[in-house]
């Protein structure tokens, strides 16, 4: 079906759309929050992509950023409830066309986001072999993606690994600062977290 909007106002909506998508405020904010607060921020990002992806269907902006606040309000519910609700099904959708679109967006993000998602799956869906082989090929392309590398680190202790789990989260730790102060902080305090919960 045709979109009967003036090619202004279809222009302006995909505009607005992308600029409220990407890794907005919400998902900025949801991170290192828990319960209800996340599944607030989660949700709003959640629409926000959902916006943006109807406005322009071919960006990768929407999907991935309607697939991350899928996740999020997941986690800020539960996972649990999130899968007896059937949203499991709304993450993949987004973050699978996302993939498609481009899975290098961001530093190799969605890769990252899809690697996460097998880690963070309760039993029996839960596949840390396959985290492990999805967060390895994104970080083959992007291997300063610090977030897939502290991710990788969970999915190789999980799996006994320890020593190689640890050379990951060092190499975040030692890494130089670049183009994101905020981000790479953040990432910087999670890896001292980690490093400290696996001495």
């Amino acid at each position: 079906m045709e979109d009967p909007r003036p090619d202004r106002v279809r222009k302006r909506d995909a505009e607005d759309a992308r600029r409220s998508a990407g890794e907005g405020p919400e998902v900025w904010d949801a991170n290192g929050t828990e319960g209800d607060r996340k599944a607030e921020l989660g949700k709003k990002a959640w629409e926000a992509g959902d916006k943006a992806r109807e406005a322009k269907p071919d960006d990768v902006r929407g999907h991935y950023q309607a697939g991350v606040g899928v996740g999020l309000y997941s986690e800020g519910i539960g996972i649990l409830t999130a899968l007896s609700q059937g949203i499991e099904g709304k993450f993949r959708d987004r973050l699978q066309a996302a993939l498609k679109i481009d899975k290098d967006y961001l530093d190799g993000a969605p890769q990252v986001v899809w690697g996460r998602y097998f880690f963070k799956l309760p039993w029996p869906k839960r596949d840390v072999g396959k985290s492990i082989e999805v967060l390895e090929s994104a970080l083959a392309g992007h291997p300063d993606n610090w977030r897939g590398k502290i991710y990788l680190a969970d999915g190789l202790a999980d799996d006994g690994k320890g020593a190689e789990a640890k050379r990951m989260i060092q190499d975040v730790l030692d890494a130089k600062e670049g183009q994101d102060p905020p981000e790479e902080k953040r990432l910087k305090d999670m890896a001292k977290k980690w490093m400290t919960a696996h001495q």
